[in-house]
């Protein structure tokens, strides 16, 4: 009887953690990393902060998708010698006021969160921004990114108003 109790928890725990695993690898919210983490989106981010370097952050976040994917370490590395210094979303905390805190040290910074990636033709892309600390309405915007002999580069800023 208590070999058949030990069996029954252990199976019950292996068929939980199996599809808490499988619910996790199938989450909708999460990014795709392979489609975010190329030089077209590095070259975004960058395009994006220097737009926003006016702005003084002390920080920058980078998010993947609607559920503000993590970025992989790898592609965070990519901005090892920018300043102000460029972190994954779980680098931060959101106070009440929307204002988002780097967790060590509690400064402010900026979320760039790309939402979104539609491809035009080859070497032509529209990415979906979203900029959550701005108000409804101008918290969106299409960027168009081309590739010009294997340099990204964006083409044009335009608010988004209505579905990506």
């Amino acid at each position: 009887m208590k070999k058949a109790l030990i069996i029954m928890l252990v199976l019950g725990g292996l068929l939980a953690g199996g599809g808490w695993l499988w619910g996790r690898a199938h989450d909708p919210r999460r990014a795709n990393m392979a489609e975010f983490e190329t030089d077209m989106t590095e070259a975004l981010v960058r395009g994006i902060m220097q737009e926003l370097d006016a702005d003084q952050a002390k920080f920058y976040f980078v998010a993947f998708g609607e559920g503000r994917t993590d970025p992989s370490r790898l592609f965070i590395a990519r901005f090892a010698a920018h300043f102000p210094p460029v972190r994954g979303i779980s680098s931060a905390f959101t106070r009440r006021n929307g204002q988002m805190l780097e967790t060590a040290h509690a400064r402010t910074g900026v979320i760039i969160q790309v939402v979104r990636i539609k491809k035009i033709n080859a070497g032509t892309f529209d990415v979906l921004v979203q900029f959550p600390k701005e108000p409804a309405g101008e918290s969106r915007f299409a960027y168009r990114m081309a590739d010009a002999g294997g340099k990204w580069g964006i083409q044009r800023r335009l608010p988004v108003v209505l579905k990506f």
